[in-house]
């Protein structure tokens, strides 16, 4: 998301990055603290911050990758062509690091992704180091209305997107009635949240 605010003209006036960076300050509170982390899926670094990682690569190092989901690949394939998966390429391009995602982190933020299934099994890694289900860890998702699409209807998909993604990782559960029953599991202990940022009402209001 931030790579195309990038490209447009309102986005190279110092005011509006100023907000943009206050905005996106917001979930990512304190962001030069050794406490916090960030896991990006974009090509582009949004802060010049150490505990940062681009998972799929970044332009600014050549090194960028495309790939499909490990997971969909191994269900779908007797013999899986595993090095068009995004982790076998992750690994192919020397792109594994120190990154830890420890058990006990006490918060995830989610913001700027689409939320796509090419994607899930990162989530899945994610979501099992924290133990999500037994585990204390609050996952917030962010959303912002664009230009193209109605507010209403950017929306709806999102939480559609949110739902399906908590669902699929429900599949996962050797407990099968953890699975089922994860998503109202969240819902209920407050672990599960969805907040818009209102990027363009920023930009208007400069």
């Amino acid at each position: 998301m931030v790579s195309k605010l990038e490209n447009t003209t309102i986005f190279n006036h110092s005011p509006q990055i100023k907000k943009f960076d206050e905005t996106l300050s917001e979930i990512y509170k304190d962001k030069n603290s050794d406490e916090n982390l960030i896991l990006t899926f974009n090509y582009t670094k949004v802060w010049d911050v150490g505990n940062i990682r681009n998972i799929h690569g970044d332009l600014d190092n050549g090194n960028i990758i495309f790939g499909i989901d490990y997971d969909k690949l191994n269900n779908n394939f007797k013999k899986a062509p595993i090095e068009f998966s995004k982790s076998y390429r992750v690994l192919e391009n020397g792109l594994t690091s120190t990154f830890d995602i420890s058990s006990d982190i006490d918060i995830i933020k989610i913001y700027g992704h689409g939320l796509g299934k090419a994607d899930y099994s990162f989530y899945q890694s994610i979501f099992d180091s924290v133990d999500l289900y037994h585990g204390k860890t609050k996952v917030m998702f962010f959303w912002s209305d664009y230009e193209g699409k109605e507010k209403e209807q950017i929306h709806k998909d999102f939480v559609k997107g949110v739902t399906n993604l908590i669902e699929e990782y429900g599949t996962t559960f050797t407990n099968k009635d953890h699975g089922r029953n994860l998503f109202t599991k969240l819902l209920l202990e407050n672990r599960l949240t969805i907040q818009e940022i209102p990027v363009n009402a920023l930009f208007l209001n400069v």
